[in-house]
């Protein structure tokens, strides 16, 4: 009989997209199995449609009575293996939901989440990245290897990163990016855009909205299309952005759905953001990245890309993980210190690939910058 195998990462978007290689893995290892996965329905999206996935238990977060259907429709089917990539409260409860025969997941945990696994792996004692740790999990079923080898067979940046995080975008998703492009008279073929995604969930992520403006005004003066983007909360923020840099600035800010979102991205010579949900959504269609990394450890979840720039400050508070600076700056001075030089030089560097000139690359030289060869 075929095996029967749940796999929970609830939450959030970018952990998602992360947990992607690790799936396919899975799928890879056992083609005959029935795969499924519980997620939040907020962050769905990246995986309806899937074809390695043979169902999706979606959780409408909200109420008691969604989660109590939710963990209903877990317990009422029969599963042999759960794996828990989450590693949280909430994330356990599905696991001990599913009565799985093996119930695999890292220990030690947060919130003990490890107490309702029967199988537990061992935390690698150096950093790595989640993409990576993800990978260690579904090694104790055999699977991550095969996907490595089908990785790394190929050479080029972008079709690797698509094979390796697919996204189910269709010809719905590129109408609709078609249409705005044609509705601001741009052509993304023919002209050099950068995306700028300035708003963060975590308030302590975003740097200055000043600093996006003049980054937006010096690369238009190049001869550069900019574009904002972001989900509707992103909204005020870029509001502050176009009111400085005026009507050369275009919006796709609230304009996208997900995947959308994610074509729009596609299409860029460049993205440029703080550490964040669409900076993974980048990484996965293989655009070049321009990070801003302040509080969070860009080694465990910087883009995992290797035509990524991440632009961080290594001070002495750091990394503190924190939603907001815990020395009361607002802005921390983790994002303040990110010069708009520094960033410039980075942009250019990866939208052309060549060195530029001799003060941007001092300034670029005065931040820690990682790059993952993937």
């Amino acid at each position: 009989m075929a095996q029967s195998i749940l796999i929970v990462k609830l939450s959030s978007m970018g952990d998602v997209v992360h947990t992607l290689p690790a799936a396919q893995a899975l799928r890879r290892r056992f083609p005959e199995a029935r795969l499924a996965w519980a997620v939040e329905r907020a962050h769905a999206g990246v995986l309806r449609g899937q074809p390695f996935l043979d169902e999706l238990i979606e959780w409408d977060r909200g109420t008691w009575r969604a989660l109590f259907d939710f963990l209903r429709r877990i317990r009422g089917q029969r599963w042999d293996i759960a794996v828990d990539f989450q590693g949280l409260f909430r994330s356990a409860l599905v696991v001990r939901a599913s009565r799985a025969k093996r119930r695999i997941g890292f220990a030690p945990s947060r919130e003990l989440a490890h107490w309702s696994y029967n199988e537990r792996i061992a935390i690698h004692e150096r950093p790595l990245h989640a993409v990576e740790k993800s990978l260690r999990l579904v090694e104790a079923l055999g699977a991550a290897r095969d996907l490595e080898r089908a990785a790394d067979a190929d050479t080029d940046v972008r079709a690797r990163a698509q094979s390796r995080f697919p996204l189910p975008i269709g010809d719905a998703e590129r109408r609709a990016v078609d249409r705005w492009c044609a509705d601001v008279g741009l052509d993304p073929e023919r002209e050099r855009l950068a995306i700028l995604n300035p708003h963060c969930r975590k308030p302590a992520n975003i740097w200055p909205a000043e600093r996006f403006a003049e980054l937006a005004e010096r690369l238009i003066a190049r001869g550069v299309r900019v574009a904002t983007c972001g989900g509707a909360a992103s909204g005020p923020l870029c509001e502050r952005i176009a009111a400085a840099v005026g009507v050369d600035l275009l919006r796709a800010d609230g304009r996208f759905s997900l995947l959308e979102s994610a074509e729009f991205i596609r299409r860029a010579a460049v993205f440029v953001t703080g550490d964040t949900g669409p900076m993974h959504l980048a990484a996965a269609v293989g655009t070049p990245i321009v990070a801003l990394f302040g509080p969070a450890d860009p080694a465990k979840t910087g883009p995992y890309a290797s035509n990524a720039s991440v632009l961080s400050k290594r001070l002495p508070c750091g990394p503190c993980f924190a939603r907001r600076c815990p020395l009361g700056g607002d802005p921390p001075q983790c994002m303040v210190q990110l010069s708009v030089d520094e960033t410039l030089a980075a942009v250019l560097q990866r939208m052309e690939g060549a060195a530029v000139d001799a003060a941007a690359d001092e300034g670029l030289a005065t931040s820690a910058v990682f790059r993952r060869s993937a």
